[in-house]
């Protein structure tokens, strides 16, 4: 390889697969980083010899890296995501404190045998027939005194946020 066939190559093919890499990408840079990247591969392998149809290799190089950089760009996004986990870990502690305060408020505004039938269902984690047990009534009270007294804590919830 020459250098003067690197430099015709560049010549009569960068600027095309500057557009190229741009309309596949959306961004200038990532299209010139891509461009130049594969500048690189093209003249490594002119190194080992000739290539037929060199604004072929180009254009197939290009679709290549810049489909690399979008997998890469996913597993990126992936990795993050998986490291931030959810909400939870953003919270201060004056924000939980004043989401604590919150749900106990709704649940003071509940009749006392349907609080009853909450805090027992989801705070003291019983299932339905341990939450019967415990308050003396019937399976099918439970389902029923819980699910009203979820209807009402949102709704009053939604309503404290306004």
């Amino acid at each position: 390889m020459t250098a003067t066939s690197l430099e015709q190559a560049f010549a009569a093919h960068h600027a095309g697969a500057v557009r190229l890499a741009y309309l596949l990408c959306g961004d200038h840079e990532q299209a010139e980083d891509a461009v130049a990247t594969v500048w690189l591969k093209v003249h490594r392998r002119l190194e080992r010899g000739p290539v037929d149809d060199i604004g072929a290799y180009v254009r197939r190089a290009v679709v290549n890296e810049v489909n690399s950089w979008f997998r890469k760009l996913g597993v990126r996004r992936r990795e993050a995501a998986r490291r931030k986990g959810d909400h939870r870990g953003t919270y201060g502690h004056d924000e939980r404190i004043a989401d604590a305060d919150a749900v106990l408020h709704a649940l003071d505004q509940l009749p006392s045998r349907t609080r009853a039938a909450v805090v027992l269902r989801y705070y003291a984690d019983l299932s339905v027939a341990d939450t019967a047990a415990a308050l003396g009534v019937s399976e099918g009270t439970v389902k029923s005194s819980v699910s009203r007294g979820l209807t009402t804590l949102r709704g009053i919830m939604e309503e404290d946020e306004r």
